[in-house]
């Protein structure tokens, strides 16, 4: 039994360089916020903004795009502006419309739960749903809901979460 452990512990760093090794680098989170939805009725004139640091164009980052709402929501998806003000730039662009998907076809939520609120993390492209980050500097971010139904019910909070993957 003693050698059986002996042999055991030894082997423990190994095992774990390996697993560190395998995991591969932690993404960076540069920028995570999230706003309340005031009484969890989306206006279209409440825009939330958020500001954020990009100082590496070089570097590769992911966009997420958080949003909260309760079982009540009455849609399978959601329709977002996303208007980008750049660094130097006096206002926001014209903004490009993302849609989001939060149901599946059997009207299953797509995110995570935690009792009767869910959360979708979605993935956002560059280039697609947003600018790609061209210059280094502050950029800053307004979501707009663009849906028919106004006030839009049952939406806690939205957000904005940036990540940057190579570190150097």
């Amino acid at each position: 039994m003693k050698l059986l452990l002996q042999k055991y512990f030894k082997s423990l760093p190994v095992i774990a360089i390996t697993l560190l090794a395998a995991c591969g680098k932690p993404a960076e989170t540069a920028y995570q916020k999230q706003v309340g939805i005031p009484g969890a009725k989306w206006d279209y004139k409440f825009q939330p903004e958020f500001q954020f640091d990009i100082p590496d164009t070089t570097a590769k980052y992911k966009v997420y795009l958080i949003l909260r709402h309760d079982a009540a929501f009455p849609n399978s998806n959601i329709w977002v502006r996303f208007k980008t003000k750049q660094p130097e730039a006096k206002q926001f662009d014209a903004g490009i419309r993302i849609e989001a998907p939060l149901a599946a076809t059997d009207g299953q939520w797509l995110g995570s739960d935690i009792g009767s609120i869910y959360e979708h993390k979605i993935l956002l492209k560059p280039g697609k749903d947003y600018p790609k980050f061209s210059k280094t500097g502050t950029y800053t971010v307004k979501l707009e809901q663009i849906m028919r139904e106004n006030p839009l019910p049952s939406v806690i909070n939205i957000g904005l979460r940036v990540e940057r993957l190579d570190l150097k």
